[in-house]
């Protein structure tokens, strides 16, 4: 449930913790990493994560996966 919360509210912490307990994603620190990067990489769909997105740009997150980059 908390990924479907998150996506309609926009609740980082919500997002992070479905990124955190999926069995595929090693650590939470690759969570938070690729969970930024995402939400970087598909800002334009993301309007809920708008100021959380400014936040990460703001400190000079980027985006490092380059098939990932080439989306925005």
């Amino acid at each position: 449930l908390c990924v479907e919360e998150a996506a309609v509210t926009g609740d980082y912490g919500l997002a992070l913790q479905a990124f955190i307990i999926n069995p595929l994603i090693p650590s939470g620190e690759t969570a938070k990493r690729v969970l930024d990067e995402l939400l970087i990489a598909h800002k334009r769909y993301l309007p809920q994560f708008a100021e959380k997105i400014a936040e990460l740009e703001a400190v000079g997150i980027t985006v490092k996966d380059e098939i990932a980059r080439n989306l925005y």
